[in-house]
């Protein structure tokens, strides 16, 4: 299985795209007001920084997967630690994801559907895939991408002619810098997410071309939430922006030319969608194809009927929207998973690399 350096970006893009801007505006707008824009800035500067270390890590171990290479970087008992420590995050987040999905999509198209349909149905399109193996999922991505792409920025190009620059006045001084950096915290943990590189990058055909497709992939996603963010708050203003649970899809229903083009959040619904696929996608493959690697299983698509029910019992833990996209981005995520696996183990192994490799 190997893929390309173009298909890695649009992989990253889609992947990101979608749930960073749905799930982390709110609560960037909560804590840092009209200058909650500035946090998404330094969010993606922070992405940008976990995806760069990550990339150039795995370039010192071309073909290899962090289950291979942390056993050579630490040894075997600690690297399986790690091995250990980094599968925990994503079974977690990937239940998580799968969880605040389905709970979207109750909340607003299908509001007397069974929460366990939505969930079910991305799970199965996610074990259908992951069979296939990562190249389908990453030509998936080379025709989707583009599809998603468009799919958000066609929407903010058509909210411009409700901007009020006013909304946003003033820049810094009402929050100051460790505001904004705290507001930044909820979009970088969504851009951090990009970790999934230390088990991608192992399958591309050229390892040396994947550091820039991924930077590019996670500054795009980053790009495109800061203005999301920015045209939300010229909009809506912060005060009525931080009182919405979904800002961007509020901002899409507000579009309207002539009363005849509106009503676009069906669409943009349909994009988010596809990069859930995505996301779901990716994730259930590295937990599948690296417990696989784990156990030294050869035959790594068996391990997909142990992980499919482990991944739909956790689903179930999260009692209601609270736990699952305010308790656990607040308790878990923010104060653990990403400074712990997208900031210290990443740029730990990246020293030990560069020391040991020199």
């Amino acid at each position: 299985m190997q893929i390309g350096g173009k298909q890695l970006f649009w992989m990253i893009l889609t992947m990101q795209l979608g749930m960073t801007i749905l799930l982390t505006i709110n609560p960037s707008i909560q804590t840092a007001k009209q200058d909650a824009w500035l946090s998404t800035v330094c969010a993606t500067g922070i992405g940008v920084g976990v995806a760069y270390v990550c990339s150039r890590l795995s370039l010192y171990h071309p073909g290899q997967t962090i289950v291979e290479f942390s056993k050579r970087l630490f040894g075997r008992y600690i690297g399986y630690t790690v091995t250990v420590v980094y599968f925990i995050y994503w079974y977690s987040v990937l239940a998580i994801i799968i969880r605040q999905y389905a709970e979207f999509i109750v909340a607003t198209i299908l509001p007397k559907t069974p929460i366990l349909v939505p969930m079910l149905g991305m799970l199965l399109v996610a074990i259908y895939v992951t069979f296939s193996g990562i190249e389908v999922i990453a030509r998936c991505c080379e025709i989707l991408g583009p599809l998603t792409l468009l799919g958000i920025a066609i929407p903010l190009l058509l909210s411009l002619k409700n901007v009020h620059i006013n909304n946003i006045l003033p820049f810094y001084v009402d929050t100051g810098a460790m505001t904004i950096l705290k507001g930044s915290l909820p979009t970088s943990t969504f851009l951090g997410d990009c970790i999934l590189l230390l088990v991608i990058m192992g399958f591309l055909a050229k390892p040396q071309d994947g550091v820039k497709p991924a930077i590019l992939g996670v500054a795009a996603a980053g790009l495109l939430t800061s203005i999301s963010t920015f045209l939300i708050l010229s909009v809506f203003g912060h005060i009525a922006s931080s009182g919405q649970t979904y800002p961007y899809f509020n901002l899409i229903r507000y579009i309207s030319y002539f009363d005849f083009f509106q009503n676009l959040d069906s669409f943009v619904i349909a994009i988010w969608i596809i990069s859930v696929f995505t996301k779901v996608s990716l994730y259930f493959f590295v937990c599948t194809y690296g417990t696989a690697q784990s156990f030294g299983l050869k035959k790594w698509r068996r391990m997909i009927w142990v992980v499919a029910p482990v991944i739909a019992l956790l689903t179930l833990i999260p009692r209601d929207f609270i736990d699952s996209s305010v308790v656990f981005p607040q308790k878990i995520a923010i104060p653990y998973l990403l400074p712990i696996h997208g900031i210290i183990l990443p740029l730990l192994m990246w020293g030990v690399a560069k020391l040991k490799y020199k």
